[in-house]
């Protein structure tokens, strides 16, 4: 069996735990290239009265020609997806994502079609960029970009392809997945909330918001020497799952990646002036 590339399997479980449930890798046939998405997006597209189920949908790992890592968003040959992205988008939070991103890349690239015909923007100056897709936004991005393209009622041809980021690092798949977030949001139905511990957090209020991993007695090196990366979320210390409650007394703040790197390995309790939680595996 073929393994995935360690940095795939890195953004597939951000991914993962970004969703709460498992997201699939899916690697495009006679190409080292690999979408990271949801099953339910397989779904979406069989129940598509066109039968798409391209699994082109969601992030695409590929090498560049000098071998630097690449992640783009792409959306691709579906009309039933292509529905969904143009309805949830939002230019603004898509604006904000291009400049947050900026320095993941030497430059910044997006393909579409307009009246079927494709579209390339590429610039190494964010500032020109931005000002190409604002003179798009002028005539509703969404509509002008995402726009249906009747030469095929199957839909073959549209396409998004946005170039997130090139010659990032592993350490750096956490920001990235926690910045472009909304993309993902966006192919769904409407936008789902998968915010898991919503209710932890409003009961960690009362707490300063930031990361508590020197407080868990007995790790690892590896966790010690690991930087925070990505944002501070509510930390269950008995996975959810298992039966723990959204109680204070059993929730840390922990930055996104201390707490895909402890969770469901740690137990004990806190309160609003002690830790008692202790690394177990």
């Amino acid at each position: 069996m073929i393994q995935n590339p360690k940095i795939v399997n890195e953004i597939s479980q951000v991914v993962s735990f970004k969703l709460g449930r498992e997201a699939i890798v899916r690697k495009v046939k006679n190409l080292d290239q690999y979408f990271v998405l949801d099953l339910a997006f397989s779904y979406f597209q069989k129940a598509d009265r066109n039968r798409r189920n391209d699994y082109r949908s969601g992030y695409l790992f590929l090498k560049d020609k000098d071998d630097s890592n690449c992640l783009l968003f792409m959306v691709a040959h579906s009309p039933i997806m292509f529905s969904f992205l143009r309805n949830n988008f939002d230019y603004a939070s898509f604006r904000q994502l291009v400049i947050d991103t900026a320095k993941f890349r030497n430059n910044t690239f997006l393909e579409f079609k307009i009246d079927g015909q494709k579209q390339l923007i590429v610039e190494e100056n964010l500032d020109k960029f931005l000002e190409t897709i604002d003179k798009i936004e002028k005539r509703g991005f969404a509509n002008t970009v995402f726009s249906k393209i009747n030469s095929s009622d199957k839909g073959i041809g549209n396409i998004f392809s946005f170039g997130i980021a090139r010659g990032f690092k592993e350490n750096d798949v956490d920001e990235i997945i926690n910045l472009t977030w909304d993309l993902f949001l966006w192919l769904y139905p409407s936008k789902p909330l998968f915010n898991r511990d919503a209710s932890l957090n409003r009961n960690l209020q009362k707490l300063v918001r930031q990361c508590e991993i020197k407080a868990i007695k007995n790790l690892p090196k590896n966790i010690l020497t690991t930087p925070c990366n990505g944002q501070i979320e509510g930390a269950h210390i008995k996975p959810h799952k298992l039966g723990g409650s959204d109680k204070l007394e059993n929730g840390l703040w922990l930055c996104n990646k201390h707490h895909r790197m402890t969770e469901g390995k740690i137990s004990g309790q806190r309160s609003l002036t002690k830790i008692e939680v202790t690394y177990e595996k």
